[in-house]
């Protein structure tokens, strides 16, 4: 009992660099929820975005893909029947096109009457017909100029010409294209926890290190193991309360909760969590003063947060930055947000779970035995 009591008794010491961090924390993240619902006005008659099956792989089926992606934002990976019904459902998608084999072949046969594209989309939304209509006069208008003499390529491209005068003329509705707001607000959370654990809970366990709390703690009967199983229970505790404080507060400015996403985020941060603390005992096996908390602190968080993709978007990282970034398990960690953004479900992100887990364990595996290290040669 004595080493949970002295271990929240120095914990006190630092409540002002806990209250701080986490303030600072919560204000980054409630100005990139607020960018994020703000967003940027712009005038579109299009959809977020459209998943694409091209069956077909001819030179009309990609002239016409080629249209929509002016317009819009194309899907082309492999996606489960799950996956596409989660893009749809939360409007990461507006419709699921599936272009038939030989659509083509019967475009440029028929004079314009191909195969029908087969379309699903959330039902009572505009968006869904919009990309419709798109197609159509698209097809349309491209069979039209070929029926007066041009070949695909040339009516290709004046249909695209003539269709891009007509969208910049006829705006149909002013959307706010945005990100939904939960991927913005839990992408910030491995900083929040990262400062929280460096001002916090490292130095109070580097503290347990030094001469006078070692007399204090050894004064107790209770064997060193058990000790410091003492200490790592207490540490978790602390851990898993920061955890829940920060899950409960993202959650209520995002908006969501016990979604289907939500509780892959969830996962996403627990696993994060587990490998920064695995960190910090790598940290306090290198004998570090406790009074270089603070710079370590802004080290190892803001490193990890930018190299990482926390604070700028893991796609416009530079080679070099995005190279060394998949080392650190900030990147994982952003990219399965990614994933869990694109539709994605546990399997497709268990690989980045994985890696984060597997980065915390060499750490602490290093610190461990560096401390081992240093004491015998002590001794």
């Amino acid at each position: 009992m004595i080493v949970f009591k002295t271990f929240f008794k120095v914990l006190s010491r630092y409540k002002f660099s806990m209250i701080m961090y986490l303030a600072i924390a919560l204000a980054i993240i409630t100005i990139m929820s607020g960018f994020n619902s703000s967003g940027n006005a712009s005038y579109y008659s299009v959809s977020q975005g459209i998943i694409v099956l091209d069956n077909d792989k001819s030179e009309v089926s990609r002239g016409l893909i080629a249209y929509l992606e002016t317009i819009n934002y194309i899907y082309e990976d492999d996606y489960t029947e799950e996956q596409i019904t989660d893009m749809i459902y939360y409007t990461k998608a507006s419709n699921y096109l599936i272009i038939p084999e030989g659509f083509g072949e019967a475009f440029l046969s028929d004079s314009g009457n191909p195969l029908k594209i087969e379309s699903t989309k959330e039902v009572d939304t505009r968006m869904g017909y919009t990309v419709e209509a798109e197609m159509d006069s698209y097809l349309k208008l491209t069979a039209n100029y070929m029926k007066g003499g041009y070949s695909f390529s040339e009516a290709d491209e004046l249909s695209r010409e003539s269709l891009a005068d007509m969208s910049a003329v006829n705006m149909v509705s002013e959307v706010v294209i945005q990100d939904d707001k939960i991927f913005t607000v839990f992408t910030i959370l491995p900083y929040a926890l990262l400062t929280l654990l460096c001002s916090a809970v490292l130095p109070v366990i580097l503290r347990f290190g030094t001469m006078l709390i070692s007399r204090r703690t050894g004064i107790s009967s209770l064997p060193s193991v058990k000790k410091q199983s003492m200490l790592a229970l207490a540490s978790a505790l602390v851990t898993i309360g920061m955890i829940c404080v920060l899950i409960i507060i993202s959650s209520l400015l995002s908006g969501e909760m016990l979604t289907a996403r939500w509780a892959l985020i969830a996962i996403d941060v627990i696993v994060f969590s587990m490998t920064a603390v695995m960190i910090i005992i790598a940290l306090s096996s290198f004998g570090i003063n406790p009074e270089a908390a603070p710079a370590i602190t802004n080290i190892v968080a803001l490193s990890f947060s930018f190299l990482g993709g926390i604070f700028v978007p893991i796609e416009h990282l530079g080679g070099t930055a995005k190279a060394i970034g998949q080392f650190l398990p900030t990147y994982w960690y952003s990219e399965a947000i990614e994933r869990i953004k694109s539709g994605g479900g546990l399997n497709d992100i268990a690989i980045c779970l994985g890696i984060q887990l597997l980065f915390g364990l060499m750490v602490m595996v290093i610190g461990m035995l560096y401390g081992r290290y240093n004491l015998r040669k002590a001794e």
